[in-house]
């Protein structure tokens, strides 16, 4: 649900944060072109991919790193328009961790594809991530299951593996992982 018809768009981010600290509810906002679009509650098989995606990089993940889930903001530009999206799981150094939003591109971003959600995470995500500075991008599809994994290429991120179902993923960038599509879903 785009809110653009009720509102200018965010002039900087702290007008958003002022914004974000007025809600009384806990909804999720990303914010596309300075105006804030409200995320949908994932689905229960989102979810579940999301916790074994998790459980899956955090075994992998080396120390000096944390995989977060979403919500958490990443401030990907701020003019000429502020964007702001939540990818549903970032890799980040541990200090960065600590930090109220992400300012810089996180080592890895993982989105979890949900009905209707295709066009924007293989499309428009992956474009503003690369613009952003992102170096390693995963799509999941728990429906199929499928991973597509991207790593940057100049100022694009480019496919480097796609597997479905029982394939083997076997990566070495960011870190060492081995997995299968199936492994993130039951």
């Amino acid at each position: 649900m785009a809110l653009h018809m009720l509102m200018e768009p965010f002039a900087s981010i702290d007008d958003y944060l002022a914004w974000v600290e007025r809600r009384p509810d806990d909804e999720r906002y990303e914010v596309v072109g300075g105006v804030p679009v409200m995320s949908p509650s994932p689905t229960g098989w989102h979810q579940f991919a999301l916790a074994r995606l998790l459980t899956l990089l955090g075994r992998a993940c080396p120390p000096s790193h944390v995989v977060l889930p979403a919500p958490l903001d990443w401030v990907l530009w701020q003019q000429p328009r502020l964007q702001i999206r939540q990818p549903d799981v970032v890799v980040v150094a541990r200090p960065e961790a600590r930090a109220p939003r992400l300012t810089r591109a996180p080592l890895l971003a993982v989105e979890i594809l949900s009905p209707g959600s295709f066009e924007r995470d293989a499309v428009t995500k992956r474009r503003e991530y690369a613009r952003a500075g992102l170096d390693h991008y995963w799509l999941v599809d728990p429906e199929t299951p499928q991973v597509a994994l991207y790593r940057r290429h100049d100022d694009t991120l480019d496919l480097v593996c796609h597997a479905t179902g029982d394939a083997a993923v076997a990566v070495d960038e960011p870190w060492s992982v081995r997995f299968r599509p199936s492994d993130v879903v039951v």
